[in-house]
């Protein structure tokens, strides 16, 4: 299995030394930034030849990418189209504030997707709207995107057949939740709940929410997967919607559980997240209604992509360079044979 590691920063990451010490075989695709620290990332990962560092001007290649903007986390895709292109199966996406918590990282998400499709067994969370992954945590805490309104569930019950398409692993420490969660409670996470160490799968017609901080995905749903630009903190929340609704159609799952990293929390200016969330606490629950209703044909994931994109150029509460930077993402994934 090959798995490539994608991600963007403008610090230097300090934190891909010891995620390299997790395995010598992982391909590193690193999408810098205009402000990113150019010197000190050449300085301190001079030795590791198996890294690709996407410079601005290479970025340029695809067709995305005058979309994308700039000083913005939207350029990770680039790092998942070169990731895609170089023939990555498994796509993890990570920040570069997460600590691996043991040097079997990769090797739990090659655990994940190691069950041939419809052969992993073991426990199914759903059975209702949604699922919020925040209560697989100790203490249980809301995870950024969860719509407010909905209050969380959990009940598990057995599953032998499922087919698992994305493997999101647990935070621990600062976790991924709204600035207002974060204002007010500012939780510090030490454990998980059984469930989240044993590993669940998530029904495919209930509804959750991941990040891109410390999650796996198929190469063949990568398409769905897109961080759309101008759409504040929900870029990822969106993306994870979307990607759900394309694989509810070949009946494929979300799994949760390891592995688990701990997140040392880059510095934020909390007031400036709230106002980049706003939007999206609005809007979450209108794109899943609207993903629901969507007719999709099922002739390949790329298709149903298109149509997803087509169909969200109709709406006003999103930007349209948004959904235009979308549907060009879908050509450059296009471009690559999938």
């Amino acid at each position: 299995m090959k798995i490539a590691l994608a991600t963007t920063t403008i610090h230097v990451p300090h934190a891909l030394k010891l995620m390299r010490k997790c395995s010598e075989d992982v391909k590193f695709f690193v999408a810098l930034d205009k402000n990113s620290d150019f010197n000190g990332i050449a300085l301190h990962m001079e030795n590791d030849w198996d890294s690709s560092w996407l410079t601005p001007d290479f970025q340029g290649t695809w067709k995305c990418s005058g979309l994308l903007g700039w000083n913005t986390l939207a350029r990770r895709n680039i790092a998942f189209l070169e990731a895609l292109k170089w023939g990555a199966d498994v796509i993890y996406s990570w920040d570069d504030d997460n600590l691996p918590l043991d040097l079997q990282h990769f090797r739990h998400i090659e655990t994940a997707f190691y069950y041939p499709p419809g052969a992993w067994a073991g426990l199914q969370v759903g059975g209702y709207a949604w699922f919020d992954p925040g209560q697989l945590l100790i203490p249980p805490t809301r995870h950024r995107g969860f719509p407010y309104i909905m209050v969380p569930q959990s009940r598990a019950e057995p599953i032998v057949d499922a087919k698992i398409g994305v493997a999101t692993g647990l935070v621990i420490g600062d976790p991924d939740i709204d600035a207002v969660t974060r204002m007010e409670k500012s939780p510090d996470i030490g454990s998980v709940h059984i469930l989240g160490s044993v590993g669940v799968v998530v029904d495919p017609h209930t509804w959750t929410i991941f990040n891109t901080q410390n999650t796996a995905v198929l190469r063949e749903f990568v398409p769905a997967w897109f961080m759309m630009p101008n759409v504040g903190r929900h870029d990822d929340i969106y993306a994870s919607l979307i990607v759900q609704r394309v694989m509810r159609e070949r009946g494929y799952c979300v799994h949760f559980g390891q592995p688990f990293t701990y997140q040392q929390r880059n510095p934020h200016n909390l007031v400036k997240d709230l106002r980049a969330e706003i939007d999206g606490m609005d809007n979450v629950l209108r794109l899943a209604n609207l993903l629901d209703s969507i007719v999709l044909l099922g002739k390949s994931v790329i298709d149903d992509t298109r149509t997803i994109y087509q169909t969200l150029a109709h709406v006003d509460w999103l930007p349209p360079k948004s959904i235009e930077a979308g549907l060009a993402f879908i050509d450059d994934c296009e471009s690559i044979g999938l």
